[in-house]
């Protein structure tokens, strides 16, 4: 994993790649409250030293989870306008 912080050549075009680091470091910016990353060699060897930490592993997996499972609020609103324009419309039409 390592190795996946190295820049070589020129940078992708195209669509961006779902790969391992991409998905870690958008689950670990769902958190509140924390300044973790997933972005350099520094950040996965910080990640490394937490990992050892049984404890400190255990919560932050613990926070990770709870955040993948509450649904975000952009998903709430957009459900709320869709069973609103689903009602009938109260108002008489003229």
């Amino acid at each position: 994993m390592s190795g996946y912080f190295v820049t070589e050549g020129s940078k992708f075009k195209g669509r961006p790649l779902t790969t391992l680091p991409v998905v870690l470091n958008r689950d670990l910016s769902r958190i509140i409250n924390s300044n973790l990353q997933l972005k350099s060699s520094h950040d996965l060897e910080h990640l490394r030293s937490i990992a050892q930490q049984r404890d400190e592993w255990t919560k932050l997996t613990a926070r990770i989870r709870e955040a993948a499972e509450a649904p975000s609020r952009s998903t709430k609103m957009r459900k709320a306008l869709s069973q609103v324009s689903q009602l009938p419309s109260l108002l008489p039409v003229f």
